[in-house]
């Protein structure tokens, strides 16, 4: 019980911290310092929607899984809008959305990965 508690504790306090840098990086004030490597930006997408996919794609049914990617897609879409359309230095990029997708690709492999193993071992 304590090792299946430290998983679900661990999967949201990830899914919480990648909502968090997401609320922070996509919606708040373009304003900051220089980006520090290359394609910074891109990497944070990737890292942001493979943090708040991942949770998802390990705990949700299999039958919910559509549903979800579905859901993270048109977030990251629909982030990309919304910038397009606002204020604050904010501008729209496909290849913001791009990034998005691969880290959801990302998370929905790693994650079937890790749930077969989890599943496995609990056998």
């Amino acid at each position: 019980m304590r090792r299946e508690f430290a998983t679900w504790a661990m999967l949201g306090t990830l899914s919480g911290l990648g909502m968090a840098m997401a609320a922070q990086l996509l919606i708040a004030p373009d304003v900051g310092p220089p980006p520090l490597f290359p394609l910074q930006d891109k990497v944070f997408h990737m890292a942001m929607f493979g943090c708040l996919t991942g949770p998802g794609v390990l705990v949700l049914p299999r039958k919910y899984l559509w549903f979800w990617l579905a859901h993270m897609i048109a977030l990251g879409g629909g982030i990309e809008i919304v910038q397009a359309r606002g204020h604050e230095g904010r501008s729209g990029d496909v290849l913001d959305f791009v990034a998005d997708c691969v880290g959801i690709v990302l998370a929905l492999g790693i994650g079937r990965w890790l749930r077969g193993r989890f599943e496995r071992a609990g056998r």
